[in-house]
């Protein structure tokens, strides 16, 4: 059974007086909600606390879940509407994406470490991390996640034009803030 069917099933089972079966959708979703949440968050402990308060608001919302849409995308929005809530009530620095293709800079091949792409990834989370939260969150998911278009604007509540220009100017956001860490580090 596709994960889909089973997530309907599951909650099916919830909204039909057993709150029991939401658990294997906690055991499903548990890393990507927490890693969504600590991209944001970047703290361990608080990371966990909102990612419980997601599957809680997951399970009180269940009622109101359409079907329209992937369970998983639904999840995620609720995750990223929590914890860009949360890191507004406090700035606390977010961590940069690991790997990631940006403006000729490809970080992906392992086998092709060098001092020269060590440089460039450090000049990348620098990058990142001027970036606003929402916008590292929107490279995540896109770069890291593999997420659609169409399933970056259900969760950010964007339309789908409006994510690809966000993405566009991010990505050139980056080059600029690279080229001027780049710099910045040369003199």
């Amino acid at each position: 059974m596709k994960s889909k069917e089973e997530d309907h099933v599951w909650i099916e089972q919830v909204l039909k007086g057993k709150p029991e079966a939401f658990g294997p959708l906690v055991d499903r979703y548990q890393h990507s909600i927490y890693a969504v949440v600590n991209r944001i968050i970047k703290n361990t402990a608080e990371s966990e606390d909102i990612t419980q308060m997601v599957f809680i608001k997951a399970f009180e919302a269940l009622q109101g879940f359409n079907h329209k849409s992937l369970f998983s995308t639904w999840l995620h929005r609720i995750a990223y509407n929590t914890a860009i809530s949360a890191y507004r009530k406090r700035t606390v620095p977010i961590v940069s994406l690991d790997e990631l293709s940006i403006g000729g800079y490809n970080f992906s091949d392992k086998n092709e470490f060098n001092d020269e792409k060590e440089a460039q990834l450090q000049q990348l989370e620098t990058a990142l991390e001027l970036l606003a939260p929402e916008d590292q969150l929107m490279i995540h998911y896109y770069y890291t996640q593999n997420y659609s278009i169409d399933q970056i604007s259900e969760i950010s509540k964007l339309s789908t034009s409006n994510v690809k220009v966000k993405l566009f100017r991010i990505r050139k956001k980056l080059q600029e803030l690279m080229q001027s860490v780049t710099n910045t580090c040369l003199n």
